[in-house]
């Protein structure tokens, strides 16, 4: 193994060895105050996924001053490396790698093999010619670089990446670290990354969920698998870690082998998948169980499914609203019925290791919601989420204000009451076409993947540290002119 001191005359060569042209990792990063080369590409290292796995109670973060708030401290610094307190994504500072190669890094001992860990973080960039990498390698006890893992970043707005992956035999350590190549000569950012040991059992919902609906696709990803790897490396693209994938029985039954395949590849990939239908009148008390045999329909699939192959949990989309005649006559009944379906639900999946959840609109906080059930008096979506394991908040609208979209505002309610109970809420935003939605004021459709990117990133810059706060989400994937980014059209112009 040879070393490279560092020193200002041999960086640029070391980083162009060790990184290369293309600005991917090759074979080895800084050890201590070295940086470590190996020559040669260990075989069986780990695919690069820039996708993450939804978790709760990972345990500690290994990582030491994560977000810079203590400037380097725990960093090795490789070059071009500082502090800087704009922009950040969270707290007062952040990383930046400027003009030219460079990087930082930190080796954490101690490390088993055959363990699963979570590496995430945010990044960008201040041109979308560079790229910003979060990586964590697998060393042995020697420094050997045994397996490496990567996230890029190459947006100018901070983007949240993770990946998952299992440590390989022989490994003793982990080197984490953050790089950039000279590329344009660009900028690169980096803050709040975090690596930890995935927990045991089904996990939940974490402030860095990114979820995403895919509704009418499902049958093309399950029966072509060209269609399926366009979806993972969709997912991969965009941070997308939690798939809400509609399913029917047909689904289940016909198509049953290659879900169990689409359910493992994703888990690979550390996606969680859940199981997801509904209809407006299955919260009505005369269809409850339409949509209970739905789940156990769901449930029987999981007991015939490989531990790799199961569903993580089941989503339910049941807008009783929609049923406007009832709706409308008695509002509170058609409440009531709603909630008792829940219960009849939770009660259906006890024991089964899954989540159970539903989507609810950003306006059920209004008072005019207010219902009496079971002898407790209050908000609609308060007794919503006090049933459900986690809500997914339909946030649907696209206006800007006073400096904050309206969608950070309107899910202030929601994400408070669930800190107080403690349940997760996700925030949904809309793409699908105006019509369709109900209005242009719904969705993102018009303004395009870079204003729903900066609304997305406001709510979680916004709720980061909210105990309420589960991620964000966006409906829904839709491949259309042959663009696969959401529901939005090829061109859009950019309002805000």
């Amino acid at each position: 193994m040879k070393k490279f001191m560092h020193a200002p005359l041999s960086l640029g060569v070391a980083f162009s060895l060790l990184f290369g042209l293309s600005g991917m990792p090759s074979n080895g990063h800084a050890a201590g105050n070295d940086l470590l080369l190996n020559p040669e590409i260990i075989s069986g290292s780990t695919d690069r996924i820039d996708s993450g796995s939804a978790v709760l109670n990972l345990g500690d973060n290994l990582i030491t001053n994560p977000g810079f708030e203590d400037n380097l401290a725990s960093w090795t610094n490789w070059g071009n490396t500082s502090t800087v307190t704009s922009p950040s994504f969270a707290g007062a500072k952040a990383a930046r790698i400027a003009s030219g190669e460079g990087g930082a890094g930190q080796i954490i001992s101690g490390i088993p093999s055959g363990t699963t860990y979570v590496l995430s973080g945010h990044g960008s960039v201040s041109a979308s010619t560079d790229t910003a990498i979060v990586g964590v390698d697998c060393l042995d006890a020697n420094n050997n670089v045994l397996a490496k893992n990567t996230l890029r970043f190459n947006q100018t707005l901070y983007e949240f990446k993770s990946t998952a992956f299992t440590t390989v035999p022989g490994t003793a350590k982990l080197q984490v670290y953050i790089y950039k190549n000279a590329d344009s000569g660009a900028n690169a950012f980096l803050d709040d990354l975090s690596l930890k040991a995935r927990s045991g059992g089904v996990q939940a919902i974490n402030k860095d969920v990114k979820a995403m609906w895919v509704w009418q696709e499902t049958t093309s990803v399950l029966q072509d698998s060209a269609e399926r790897s366009t979806l993972f490396q969709f997912a991969q693209d965009k941070g997308v870690n939690v798939l809400l994938l509609y399913i029917n029985k047909t689904h289940l039954t016909t198509n049953n082998a290659q879900l169990k395949q689409f359910i493992s590849q994703a888990h690979a990939k550390g996606i969680r998948v859940e199981a997801l239908s509904g209809e407006k009148e299955w919260g009505l008390t005369d269809n409850h169980s339409i949509g209970l045999e739905r789940i156990t329909d769901v449930i029987t699939f999981n007991g015939g499914a490989a531990s790799n192959e199961k569903f993580d949990g089941i989503h339910q989309d049941i807008e009783v609203y929609l049923n406007k005649e009832k709706w409308e006559s008695n509002k509170t009944d058609v409440m009531q019925q709603a909630l008792a379906y829940i219960d009849k639900a939770k009660a259906l999946m006890s024991g089964t290791g899954m989540t159970y959840a539903q989507d609810i609109p950003r306006w059920y906080d209004g008072p005019e919601y207010t219902v009496t059930y079971n002898g407790v008096d209050k908000g609609f979506y308060k007794h919503l989420i006090d049933r459900l394991d986690w809500v997914g908040l339909m946030d649907y609208t696209d206006r800007f204000s006073d400096g904050q979209w309206q969608a950070v505002r309107d899910a202030q309610s929601e994400i408070d009451y669930a800190a107080q109970v403690g349940k997760k809420v996700t925030v949904g935003l809309e793409t699908i076409d105006p019509v369709t939605a109900g209005g242009d004021s719904i969705t993102f459709y018009e303004e395009g993947l870079d204003d729903l990117d900066r609304a997305l990133a406001a709510i979680k810059a916004h709720y980061d540290g909210h105990a309420g706060f589960g991620g964000v989400a966006v409906h829904s994937y839709g491949k259309q002119k042959g663009n696969a980014y959401y529901s939005l059209p090829v061109k859009a112009v950019n309002h805000y």
